[in-house]
């Protein structure tokens, strides 16, 4: 019964081993993840390899999750705070904007920026526009915010 005892402990102390080696070591299916393998090539085909690119991209990635974080855009809240820049959901996130630096007035925030105690209400035409939730004056943002963002070259 001791040898039993003690071939038990080797046993558990082997089987220890093994799974605190494989903690360290990267299976085979995650070397070849297309995820992965788009973070060094660069997302949008800008070339960004090696291992400053990588860099590069990582830090991308973490600036479009901290903004996401702060602008309340993670888990149910791009629906009302526009879409997501990170990929932290993943590449088929449909809440998720087609180019993180592009401004799209369909993907974005169109809500104020300076006021947080605000509803949504129709207009006439069934448009939904930001309205103190007192006076219900409208609040919305200046309309001449888009022509700044999609000024034409020819000006």
């Amino acid at each position: 019964t001791e040898n039993m005892a003690r071939l038990g402990q080797s046993f558990l102390l082997l089987v220890l081993a093994l799974y605190t080696v494989t903690a360290f070591v990267n299976p085979i299916c995650q070397r070849t993840n297309p995820a992965a393998l788009r973070m060094v090539d660069g997302e949008d085909g800008e070339g960004k390899g090696g291992i400053f690119g990588a860099i590069g991209n990582f830090f991308d990635e973490l600036d479009a999750f901290v903004d996401d974080a702060t602008s309340r855009r993670l888990g149910a809240g791009a629906a009302f705070y526009g879409k997501r820049k990170s990929s932290f959901y993943g590449q088929e996130d449909q809440n998720r904007k087609r180019s993180k630096k592009v401004p799209d007035p369909t993907e974005d925030y169109q809500g104020p920026s300076q006021a947080g105690y605000f509803k949504w209400m129709q207009d006439e035409n069934g448009r939904l526009k930001p309205v103190t939730r007192m006076k219900e004056k409208n609040i919305e943002r200046n309309p001449s915010f888009w022509d700044r963002a999609f000024k034409s070259d020819d000006e």
